[in-house]
């Protein structure tokens, strides 16, 4: 499974600026859908909770893809998404959380989102709203795995925190590419980040099982 999931992967890649567009189409959604099966088919009976909210953020964002790879443009449909995806990841990382400590980490994460949201602001337009909500989203994602990183250090814990920061590293790209200034290989840039963090974090689970 996990060799046809990157090949898929390397497929729409490659497609983003080769073509054809079938295969563009075909290929960005599936590999997120089995991901989805197999966190579902590998259950953690020590962390059932942490497995249930990883499987459901993997499927929302199934949902996300196809929204934002449709000709039209439903930025804004597969921005709500993904901010229930992260919302779900968040949930999930805070089921590994004993101690909410250090207290100064999430004025971390606060301040760094709202540097970053303003310096893209001037461009966002009628966007701000659903981006600002989304800043909220994975912020709070991010948090949480380096919170549960902080309270006990483990592979599970570590892959986590890895992936919630190339999904933010992802996630800045699509936002520069977008609401600042586009690049050739961004979209590359940022499906290959995308794909990596969601893989890592369906590997923190099938790792526990």
């Amino acid at each position: 499974m996990w060799l046809v999931i990157i090949c898929l992967c390397l497929a729409h890649i490659c497609s983003i600026s080769r073509g054809p567009r079938w295969l563009f189409y075909l290929t960005k959604p599936i590999p997120a859908a089995l991901l989805t099966i197999l966190v579902v088919n590998s259950p953690s009976t020590v962390y059932p909770d942490y497995t249930r909210y990883i499987a459901l953020g993997l499927a929302i964002s199934v949902m996300g893809d196809i929204f934002l790879m449709l000709p039209t443009d439903k930025f804004r449909q597969g921005l709500i998404c993904f901010l229930v995806a992260q919302v779900s990841y968040g949930y999930a990382f805070l089921t590994r959380i004993n101690s909410f400590e250090p207290l100064w980490l999430p004025i971390m994460f606060a301040s760094v989102g709202v540097i970053v949201f303003l310096l893209l602001l001037p461009n966002m337009g009628k966007d701000k709203w659903f981006v600002g909500s989304y800043f909220v989203g994975i912020l709070f994602m991010a948090c949480n795995a380096t919170l549960a990183w902080f309270n006990v250090t483990t592979p599970l814990t570590s892959m986590a925190m890895i992936a919630a920061y190339i999904f933010i590293m992802s996630d800045l790209v699509l936002a520069i590419d977008r609401f600042r200034s586009s690049s050739a290989f961004s979209r590359h840039v940022v499906m290959f980040t995308y794909y990596t963090a969601q893989s890592l974090f369906a590997l923190s689970v099938i790792w526990a099982a």
